[in-house]
């Protein structure tokens, strides 16, 4: 396992570059056919990541199961092994006791009395702009001064605009940003990245694989690419390579569903080394990010202003699943998200009223509604 130090604050303590994110732990069915956690098959993943030297765990407030989990997999000397890292639920929160209820059920989940590092979760406009009403950061500050948390954070979701606004609106100890190759222009993106590096903050970055697609599904044309290239190496490989290629990465952030996959991630993060990649392998890599690109059915960057929609539709979310139903060539899975995610809400993409909202305020000139019906009409079914 590769190590690294994590800030500037604690110069002795190192952290392992590959971090165990705890959101896909493997599951399984009751009775009823609901689906929980596999508690004993995850607490035996846990520690076999820790046994073989990770020591940053991820989990958070709204992952179901997982806290609860990470407390009894933690058990037996392990706490002490590992930065534990979990997440305040902010939209839950009206007030400073709100937030303290939070934090005290959380602690009790993980069976705990202190957290390593504490991340304000999901950070987007409505989110911050609710942190800043309540009192969140003063309430973290009181827990720090408390000695119950070691580290304040966040985790973001957003435009690269209102990352670099909160960023430099805090002293921030750390935060969290989803970072792909897929996604180097997206959210915060690689600029975001080297934003809050040029400030002295630590980056963990989540969504390596991009939720999992970056694996086995991958285009043909990808496959051939990867199979031809002289370094033999899977796709989730070139793609957590990219990644820890870049020195400002502190921690990458996996989440795992099976020891199968625990036990790759393990034998990639072997040799988590920053400036590890050649020239070749940098253009391997742009070879295959233009291969997705040139899948993708239209542009969004899912900024998001084309929000709110008078007619009720989520656009960046439709043209997500229709890029990836086309991406992915998976549309039999497109289909079904769309009618899971989008259709059963009631506001699937047919009840565009062509208003022009959405054209109006889209910064990059986007053809909206005609879209908006090419992709209901692939992913209806």
């Amino acid at each position: 396992m590769q190590y690294v130090i994590f800030d500037k604050k604690d110069k002795g303590r190192l952290v392992s570059r590959f971090g165990l994110g705890c959101m896909r732990l493997p599951k399984t069915k009751r009775r009823d056919g609901t689906e929980i956690i596999d508690e004993k098959e995850s607490i035996r993943m846990i520690r076999h990541a820790i046994d073989s030297g990770v020591n940053y765990i991820d989990t958070a407030y709204i992952y179901p199961g997982s806290e609860e989990v990470v407390g009894k997999a933690l058990a037996d000397g392990y706490r002490q092994k590992v930065w534990l890292v979990t997440k305040s639920p902010v939209w839950e929160a009206k007030n400073k006791d709100d937030y303290e209820k939070l934090f005290i059920e959380q602690l009790e989940r993980l069976k705990t009395d202190y957290i390593d590092i504490y991340l304000l979760h999901c950070l987007d406009g409505a989110n911050w702009k609710h942190v800043k009403e309540t009192g969140g950061l003063a309430f973290m500050e009181s827990l720090k001064k408390k000695g119950k948390i070691g580290r304040i954070g966040f985790s973001f979701h957003a435009d690269h605009e209102l990352f670099v606004e909160i960023i430099d609106a805090y002293d921030w100890d750390m935060c969290m940003i989803q970072l792909n190759i897929l996604d180097e222009n997206h959210q915060a993106g690689i600029k975001g990245l080297r934003h809050a590096a040029s400030k002295g903050i630590p980056v963990v970055i989540m969504e390596p694989l991009k939720g999992g697609l970056l694996g086995d599904n991958a285009p043909n044309e990808v496959k051939s690419l990867i199979n031809g290239y002289t370094e033999k190496r899977s796709l989730a490989e070139w793609a957590f390579r990219w990644l820890y290629n870049l020195r400002e990465a502190t921690v990458i952030i996996s989440g795992v569903s099976t020891m199968t996959q625990l036990e790759d991630n393990l034998s990639i993060f072997a040799d988590a080394k920053p400036n590890s990649m050649s020239e070749q392998d940098m253009e391997l890599v742009l070879k295959i990010k233009q291969i997705y690109d040139n899948k993708v059915r239209i542009g969004c960057s899912g900024c998001g202003y084309c929000l709110p929609c008078p007619a009720g539709i989520n656009i960046p979310e439709v043209f997500k699943i229709y890029n990836d139903a086309y991406v992915f060539e998976d549309p039999n899975t497109g289909q079904t998200v769309y009618s899971m995610v989008i259709a059963d809400s009631g506001h699937d993409a047919s009840g565009c009223i062509a208003c022009g909202h959405c054209e109006k305020h889209c910064p990059q000139e986007l053809p909206i509604i005609e879209t908006l019906k090419e992709a209901h009409s692939v992913l209806k079914a």
